[in-house]
C-alpha cells in the first residue's frame, strides 16, 4: 500500500507540472547516466593503475597490456608510445605529450556536457514557471478569481517544474565539479606516468637497437 500510494503521489507531482515535466525527466536522466558512467569508468581506472616501470616490464614480457591489469589509458599512451618511438629523446618527449594530449581529452569527456545539462534543468523550471503564470492568468481573465481550482492548477505547474528544475540542477552541478576534480588527478597521473615512461625506456636497451 505505501508503494502504491507513493506512485500515485509520483504521478499526480508529473502531471501538476505540466509538459515540460518530460523533457525535465529526460535531462535528468541522460545527467546521471553519463555521470554514473563516468564515475564507473574513473574508478576502473583508479583501480588498474600501475607504476611505469612495471608498464614496460609487462610490455616487453608480452603479457598483453590490457590483459596484464593496466588501466586502458595506461595501456593506450604505452602501447602507441612504444610503436612509434625513436632514437631522439626531444622528438620522442613531444611524441608522448601529444599523445598523452589525446587521453587527457577523453577524460574530460562527457564532463561539460554533464554541467551544461545540469545548467539547462533549472531554465526548463523557469520556463514552466512562466508557462504556469501565463496559465494562472489566462483563467483571471476569463472567470476572474473565483475559480480557484484552475488558479491552483497554473501556480502549481509555476512551483513544481521550477522545483524539478532545481532538484536536477544542484545535484548534477556538483557531480559535474566532483567528476572535473576526477579528471584533473587523472591528468596529473598522466603526467607523471609519462616522465616515468619516459625515464624508464631511456634506461631500458630494446633489441631493435632503440636506446
Amino acid at each position: 500500500m505505501p508503494r502504491h500510494n507513493l506512485i500515485e503521489r509520483m504521478v499526480d507531482y508529473f502531471q501538476a507540472g505540466g509538459g515540460l515535466m518530460a523533457p525535465l525527466t529526460a535531462l535528468s536522466l541522460l545527467m546521471w547516466t553519463l555521470a554514473i558512467v563516468k564515475g564507473i569508468r574513473f574508478l576502473r581506472a583508479r583501480r588498474r593503475e600501475i607504476a611505469p616501470g612495471r608498464c614496460v616490464d609487462l610490455f616487453l614480457d608480452g603479457d598483453g597490456g590490457c590483459g596484464a591489469g593496466l588501466a586502458k589509458w595506461q595501456w593506450s599512451i604505452l602501447s602507441q608510445y612504444m610503436r612509434e618511438r625513436c632514437e631522439d629523446p626531444e622528438l620522442n618527449r613531444e611524441m608522448l605529450g601529444a599523445i598523452r594530449g589525446r587521453q587527457e581529452s577523453l577524460a574530460m569527456r562527457h564532463i561539460g556536457t554533464i554541467l551544461i545539462l545540469a545548467a539547462v534543468a533549472p531554465l526548463l523550471g523557469l520556463l514552466g514557471t512562466v508557462t504556469g503564470m501565463i496559465t494562472t492568468f489566462d483563467v483571471i481573465s476569463e472567470f476572474g478569481t473565483g475559480n480557484a481550482r484552475a488558479l491552483a492548477s497554473g501556480i502549481s505547474e509555476a512551483l513544481v517544474t521550477t522545483q524539478s528544475g532545481l532538484v536536477v540542477a544542484v545535484p548534477g552541478l556538483l557531480l559535474g565539479v566532483l567528476l572535473y576534480c576526477q579528471a584533473e588527478r587523472m591528468k596529473r597521473r598522466m603526467e607523471l606516468f609519462c616522465i616515468g615512461l619516459q625515464e624508464k625506456t631511456d634506461i631500458v636497451s630494446f633489441g631493435g637497437g632503440r636506446a
